[in-house]
């Protein structure tokens, strides 16, 4: 009796023992406490539940993780369980003795202890399965928010037409808080008649999702919305709640606008053009073209489109050789130019190959130009020219007669002047005996006229001669003193005459530069016989040079009629003359300035003038300075 009642003790108190641990474990699932620390937990409670909890110890492992008893240590008396996640092994419990133990059911334990370790390995098992859903939930909605906030798509889900969520792209979209679009009407942001109908559930048609753009005013500016609304619906396809996605698409509307409006301007000027021009495919069918005389768009797919040798040049066939098929077979441009039998026109054939991304040909473009009259015009053009390249030859023949002509007529007519000249020096100087005054004065004149005859027959000879190139300098370093002084001694007479004073101010400088000392005094003497000419009766005439930035500076300065600014561009011209009263009153052949200007310009240098009228003259040359 007394041995029963012991072995009911014992084994009551072996159930309080699982009870007990059983308890403890079980408190710990009801926690919600980290995965971690319950496997912790499990492992520090396990040893009580054995009847020798005294000397067991427990250790868990669970994905590279262990937890165990702090007095634990590998034995051979031991016992385990495998636990399993969603049907795959993720660890183990292991308890175990540290000391020797009689054998029972397992080892040193008892069956009950093994279905207790059983069903707290279950329930932690199924306890794992839900934290993975769990955290896998919280992670999935987290993405969701993520990618619901962040979305450049304005987001807002609604339920039954009143917005309940919404994200930062909406806000931004509309440019309102938050507090003013949560709890407010779609229909207070998407501005469509149809969709209110869609919720108002009085629209017949029941579609899956609902699309529509639409302009709209916010805050002062003119935008352009798409929207995408999803409902979601309940049996009956009563609606209950959805999801809508708003874009700005502004930017997109106006691009498209910009495209087509450039669409309509290349169409337009597309066939605008006078030029015809055909786009064909590799079966040299027309694609589309700016022919004006017939439609010949794109055709519908089942229609074949015409064929461009028969558009355009009347033929049941292609030419042979066809200069388009060879585009596509060389991949190079083809031209060709025919005269039409039909109208007797002459047109330009060129075509052109159109490659896809991968370098083949998949299209040709042909332009076609009538180009009959520039035909005529070349034809035209050509015989002019052979008839202008005859009248050359004649000019070139009349040129060369020409300067035969100058130069046997400066030798005829320099022969007298120079015996005239030569005689009417020796009479005015007195060596054919005496001459009373009358005749001096007479004898005077017949000296200075042949020297201005003489002169003139020099400024002829030189502009013939300069207009063709064939003038030919002595350059040498000379003194530019002394073609200023030789320029003043030839015109000092004249200057008498007039009792004109003439001022000089360089005799003192040793200015030198690389000239002619025959032509250079010439266009000196020019300048000053221009200024001779046209300064009144004791007017003045100042004449100075010196040296600046690497040149030499003549400035001649008079007190004379001055030139008005309308003739001032045209002083350098051959032949000019300010008008027929001065050239009258004053004389002149018009040479003086070209011949100065021609002479200054082929040493180098530049010549200039200053003037206003009635109030004198300065005429400025610069040559290149010789050191």
């Amino acid at each position: 009796m007394f041995s029963i009642y012991s072995e009911e003790l014992a084994s009551l108190r072996k159930r309080e023992k699982e009870l007990e641990c059983i308890y403890n474990i079980s408190s710990l699932f009801d926690l919600h406490i980290p995965l971690q620390s319950l496997l912790k937990g499990i492992a520090q409670r396990m040893p009580s539940a054995c009847q020798f909890s005294e000397i067991a110890a427990a250790r868990i492992t669970m994905d590279n993780d262990t937890f165990q008893t702090d007095n634990f240590k590998e034995t051979p008396w031991k016992i385990s369980t495998d636990i399993v996640v969603h049907g795959i092994v993720k660890g183990s419990l292991l308890v175990v003795y540290l000391e020797e133990r009689p054998v029972l059911d397992i080892g040193p334990f008892l069956n009950e202890e093994k279905r207790l370790m059983d069903a707290i390995i279950a329930r932690l098992g199924k306890v794992v399965e839900r934290k993975v859903l769990e955290e896998a939930l919280l992670e999935s909605e987290k993405r969701h928010r993520v990618i619901f906030e962040s979305s450049p798509l304005g987001i807002f889900i609604d339920h039954k037409g009143i917005i309940t969520h919404c994200n930062r792209s909406f806000l931004k979209i509309f440019r309102v808080p938050r507090d003013e679009v949560i709890g407010a009407a779609i229909t207070d942001f998407v501005n469509d008649e149809r969709l209110e109908k869609v919720l108002l559930r009085s629209d017949k048609d029941i579609f899956p999702y609902y699309e529509s753009e639409y302009p709209a005013q916010i805050a002062g500016d003119q935008l352009y919305l798409r929207s995408y609304y999803v409902p979601h619906r309940l049996l009956g396809n009563a609606i209950d709640s959805g999801v809508c996605l708003i874009a700005d698409i502004t930017k997109n509307k106006q691009s498209e606008d910009a495209l087509q409006q450039q669409k309509e301007l290349l169409t337009s000027t597309f066939n605008a053009l006078q030029d015809l021009i055909v786009v064909v495919d590799r079966d040299l069918r027309v694609v589309t073209s700016n022919w004006k005389n017939e439609n010949i768009e794109c055709t519908p797919e089942n229609e074949e489109h015409p064929h461009c040798y028969n558009c355009f040049m009347h033929r049941d066939a292609p030419c042979d050789p066809c200069y388009v098929k060879e585009v596509f077979s060389s991949g190079n441009v083809a031209e060709v130019e025919q005269t039409s039998e039909l109208d007797g026109k002459v047109r330009e054939y060129r075509a052109f190959p159109v490659f896809d991304k991968n370098n083949n040909i998949i299209m040709a473009v042909e332009h076609i130009r009538d180009i009959t009259e520039r035909k005529r015009t070349e034809k035209a053009l050509k015989m002019s020219t052979e008839e202008l390249e005859k009248a050359y030859e004649d000019l070139k023949s009349l040129d060369k007669l020409k300067d035969e002509f100058l130069s046997n007529l400066r030798h005829e007519l320099n022969t007298p002047l120079t015996t005239i000249r030569g005689f009417s020096e020796l009479l005015q100087e007195g060596t054919f005996g005496p001459l009373n005054p009358e005749q001096l004065r007479a004898m005077e004149k017949v000296v200075s006229k042949s020297k201005r005859l003489h002169n003139l027959i020099d400024s002829l000879l030189f502009a013939s001669s300069s207009q063709g190139g064939r003038v030919r300098y002595k350059f040498e370093k000379i003194l530019l003193s002394d073609s200023l002084l030789s320029a003043v001694g030839e015109l000092s007479e004249q200057a008498k005459e007039k009792n004109i004073f003439i001022e000089d101010d360089f005799s003192s400088s040793k200015l030198f530069t690389y000239g002619d000392s025959d032509y250079l005094p010439r266009a000196f003497a020019n300048i000053m016989d221009n200024a001779i000419k046209f300064t009144h009766k004791q007017g003045k005439i100042s004449l100075s040079a010196y040296r600046e930035n690497g040149d030499v500076h003549v400035v001649l300065k008079d007190t004379g009629i001055g030139i008005s600014k309308d003739d001032m561009p045209k002083l350098f011209q051959k032949f000019y003359q300010i008008d027929s009263s001065s050239t009258r009153s004053y004389g002149g052949n018009g040479l003086g300035l070209y011949i100065t200007k021609v002479i200054v310009e082929d040493h180098g240098g530049k010549i200039w003038l200053e003037s206003d009228e009635g109030a004198g003259t300065k005429v400025h040359v610069t040559l290149p300075a010789a050191d």
